[in-house]
């Protein structure tokens, strides 16, 4: 892994993000990129210089934050990894997502909620956005993960056989860490699979991966996301990784299990296209 994105906004939920960041990056030595975004209207990279002058505001606000944002996370995250900065203005969303393109991010780590969030709202709506966007798997947080957190992780699958191809894209981050893998199938009433059939896609799941060491579970419940959430609870599990489909093209957002976990429970969710 060669570089870890960072959204950062200032508040308390992008200062999670980027102390997990920099555990990973201690273990990986990945280089992290902050990125701040000034929320705007205006696409301000596509314009000439001509045009910026017309917008001397967020040209101040660009220069400001290129200025204080440096010192700021040094004082308040010192870590000795490399970061390096970038300042954008724009639509949030689509800035992040421009930035995982352009410089080839492999992993975005990002706050749960932005600046402004009042308690018990949903997720952030650009998070949202980069979740059903991205690339790259996107780790979302609540709370900072330490390295005793991002030892142990709840795989939440139905194990068939794409999701072989996931964990392959996230398989040397886990190795890093030297990380347990709890492999995690929810049955619930409206989904039963057998015992049976669940064990025998596990089985095949971890052939050619016996270098990680892996735990098999079936945890019972009435939803998928309560499940989750108790299983991890139950056994002191802090992430967890579960795949998500491709709705780019949908028309309308379609809220998934890895929003409703985010939601309702503390975990970081690593997010990762089938």
């Amino acid at each position: 892994m060669k570089t870890i994105a960072v959204p950062f906004d200032f508040s308390s939920y992008s200062l999670a993000a980027l102390k997990t960041a920099q555990k990973i990056s201690a273990k990986t030595n990945a280089n992290i990129l902050v990125i701040t975004v000034i929320p705007s209207e205006v696409d301000f990279e596509k314009l000439s210089e001509e045009a910026k002058k017309k917008y001397s505001e967020l040209t101040e606000q660009k220069q400001e934050a290129e200025l204080v944002l440096p010192e700021y996370v040094k004082e308040i995250a010192p870590a000795k990894s490399q970061v390096d900065y970038q300042v954008k203005v724009g639509v949030p969303s689509e800035m992040i997502l421009r930035t995982i393109k352009e410089e080839n991010i492999e992993l975005l780590v990002m706050g749960a909620y932005g600046k402004g969030y009042s308690e018990g709202k949903f997720i952030g709506s650009t998070l949202q956005k980069v979740l059903r966007n991205s690339p790259c798997p996107v780790l979302a947080v609540k709370e900072a993960l330490d390295g005793n957190d991002l030892r142990k992780i709840a795989f939440c699958s139905n194990f068939h056989l794409k999701s072989r191809e996931s964990f392959s894209i996230i398989k040397s981050l886990l190795k890093a860490f030297k990380c347990s893998v709890h492999l995690l199938y929810v049955n619930t009433p409206d989904h039963f699979i057998s015992s049976e059939e669940v064990k025998k896609g596990m089985d095949m799941f971890q052939k050619g991966n016996e270098e990680i060491v892996f735990h098999q579970h079936i945890h019972n419940a009435k939803e998928v996301e309560n499940g989750i959430i108790n299983f991890t609870s139950e056994n002191g599990i802090k992430w967890i990784a579960i795949e998500t489909g491709h709705h780019e093209k949908s028309l309308s957002y379609q809220v998934g299990t890895t929003e409703t976990v985010l939601f309702k429970g503390n975990l970081g969710v690593l997010s990762i296209k089938q």
